[in-house]
């Protein structure tokens, strides 16, 4: 995520630069964007960051944008967001006293729904007549209201190199993921944005960095992390 960070950085250097070689016209106070996007999550877990996969959700919402000084803005607005953690355990364990071999695999998978508000404060600046170039940081507050947790996997037992026993250990169980010892419904973090905008359509990339433990096990800690990308419309 530093790269994109990197990124999001040279693009703010570049808008101040470039908005300095184009005369401004009188641009609308307030605007509206909806959202059409995909995230790309893959949850902090401490000290047990490992067999993490992309989990993919999407999400859907408005942005209000509000111009407060010049080509500074206010940005809030409400997304329906979907993210999550997916993890693949493959796993082989050896009882040298035994001389048994255990070989496991095991997949989890984690959906939850959030209602989300972002609160923003950034700066867009039109290059063109038609082109525009904004970027927006600020903090998040979620709600998870629906989700769904899956475990599937099995265990082989070998013996002299040949598979003895199969034992299916988590026969596609399937639970709510907010449910009592599964997680915290709130959440709340930081969030960063880049944009651009060409007459009424817009490109969105953004990361959302959770700052909160929304495990409610108290065995683990996990905090959400986000990468995600938007197309949309200006009215």
């Amino acid at each position: 995520m530093k790269v994109f960070f990197k990124l999001f950085l040279l693009g703010a250097l570049l808008v101040c630069v470039c908005s300095q070689a184009y005369t401004q016209t009188q641009r609308r106070l307030f605007t509206s964007d909806i959202h059409l996007g995909l995230n790309f999550a893959q949850m902090d877990i401490k000290d047990a960051n490992m067999y993490k996969d992309i989990k993919l959700g999407m999400q859907i919402g408005v942005n209000f944008n509000y111009k407060v000084l010049g080509n500074m803005q206010v940005q809030t607005g409400i997304f329906v967001t979907k993210r999550g953690l997916k993890q693949h355990i493959d796993r082989y364990e050896v009882n040298t006293a035994s001389e048994v071999a255990y070989r496991g695999d095991t997949i989890l998978n984690t959906a939850a729904d959030y209602l989300q508000v972002p609160l923003c404060v950034g700066y867009e600046v039109y290059l063109t007549k038609y082109f525009a170039v904004n970027f927006n940081a600020g903090l998040y507050l979620a709600y998870g209201f629906k989700g769904k947790h899956r475990e599937e996997g099995y265990v082989e037992t070998i013996k002299d190199g040949k598979v003895t026993s199969i034992a299916v250990t988590l026969p596609f169980e399937e639970t709510n993921t907010f449910d009592r010892k599964g997680w915290k419904r709130f959440d709340y973090g930081g969030i960063a944005k880049i944009g651009f905008v060409y007459d009424i359509y817009t490109i969105n990339l953004g990361y959302e960095y959770g700052l909160y433990n929304i495990s409610d096990d108290g065995r683990r800690e996990l905090k959400n992390r986000n990468l995600f990308a938007s197309l949309g419309f200006r009215f």
